[in-house]
Order: C-alpha cells, then sequence, then structure tokens
C-alpha cells in the first residue's frame, strides 16, 4: 500500500529555522557584518526573522488564494493546503536569495 505524503508542520518549522540560520550566516560571514558587533547581528537577526515569519504567512495565505481560486480553476488541478502554499513560499525565497 503506498502512503500519501504530506507536508506537515513539523517540516515546514523545519525549513524556516533553516532558512533562517541559513539567512544569519550568510550576513555573519559577508563583508557587510564586519563593522557590526555581535550583539547587532542578534538583534538584528532576531528582528529580521520576526519580519520573515510575518511577510512568509501572508504571503502564504495570499498564494493559496490566488492558487485555489484562479489557478486550480484555469487549470484543472487540485487545490493547496495551507501548509503546501508555506512550502512554497519558504522554498522559493531559499532559492531566490
Amino acid at each position: 500500500m503506498k502512503r500519501k505524503l504530506q507536508i506537515t508542520p513539523k517540516f515546514n518549522l523545519l525549513l524556516v529555522l533553516f532558512s533562517a540560520a541559513y539567512g544569519i550566516f550568510r550576513f555573519a560571514l559577508s563583508d557587510a557584518a564586519a563593522d557590526v558587533p555581535l550583539q547587532g547581528i542578534i538583534l538584528t537577526s532576531l528582528l529580521d526573522f520576526v519580519r520573515f515569519v510575518i511577510v512568509m504567512f501572508v504571503t502564504s495565505w495570499f498564494a493559496r488564494e490566488i492558487w485555489n481560486r484562479l489557478i486550480a480553476d484555469i487549470f484543472d488541478v487540485r487545490m493547496v493546503a495551507y501548509q503546501e502554499a508555506i512550502t512554497f513560499v519558504v522554498a522559493l525565497s531559499l532559492f531566490t536569495s
């Protein structure tokens, strides 16, 4: 019997944490972070993480609504769940950074 794999909140949490760690290390190892003290990097990273999470949730909601209301009607494809939309948004942000 074939098991249907689903995207879970735990998977999305790990994906978001990976994205955050990637962003932190990318900034910390860049030339822009050379003059910033460690406390500044930590504070900036925390603020960026909060901003990223808020934008991610809002963008995922819009992506799901556009997909389910427009794309699924125009093309004969299935609707997506909110967890799938979150994964799509976070993966796109990782690929484009």
